[in-house]
């Protein structure tokens, strides 16, 4: 899955100065601890109007959805770790680790080592490989699904896999750099390290 990932950014980000008053207000909740907005929406700010809408659908993903915080950021990891997406990552290791989660348990999750993982969390990482990987869930997986979520919760897991492969592919795409250094490193790609070895 992982594609080539560019060394430097293609597209700078905007500097604030520059933005509508709308887009600032918008992105009011999206700035680090010094008060500057993050790299990855200052890089979209680029398209302005297309930002704002994005940023509606992202605020159901990341702060109303209807799946357990712990368990989201799960997802949201894996889908990092498969699209090698450095700046995901490291964005979601921190707010895994404020969700609870041990820097084992996300390594586990990130590299498919999910045996120590309660069966909701291996539900809902199997739907996202699947998702990722076919676009949609067999009909066993879709009843383990349901056995375990309902209705609204299913389509949070849409949803869910579908926003951080769009921003895993912005990412990658425009080279978004990360922030400092790594809060935990990115492993590469189980299919890599088998290649490699064999």
């Amino acid at each position: 899955m992982p594609g080539e990932v560019p060394e430097k950014a293609r597209l700078q980000p905007v500097d604030e100065s520059a933005l509508h008053e709308k887009t600032l207000a918008s992105l009011a909740p999206y700035r680090d601890q010094d008060g500057r907005i993050y790299t990855i929406w200052a890089t979209l700010a680029h398209h302005e109007d297309a930002l704002r809408r994005f940023l509606v659908f992202g605020n159901h993903v990341l702060g109303k959805n209807t799946l357990p915080l712990a368990s989201r950021e799960l997802m949201i990891l894996r889908i990092a770790a498969r699209a090698q997406a450095a700046y995901e990552w490291d964005q979601h290791v921190r707010i895994a680790r404020r969700a609870g989660l041990t820097d084992d348990t996300i390594l586990a999750a990130a590299a498919g080592d999910w045996d120590g993982l309660d069966e909701l969390d291996r539900v809902l990482l199997a739907a996202t490989d699947s998702l990722l990987d076919r676009q949609g869930v067999d009909d066993e997986l879709w009843d383990r699904l349901t056995s375990h979520l309902g209705t609204e919760q299913v389509i949070d897991v849409l949803y869910t896999v579908g926003q951080y492969l769009t921003i895993a592919t912005v990412i990658n795409t425009l080279g978004v750099q990360v922030e400092g250094g790594l809060a935990l490193d990115l492993p590469r790609p189980v299919d890599q390290k088998k290649d490699e070895a064999a």
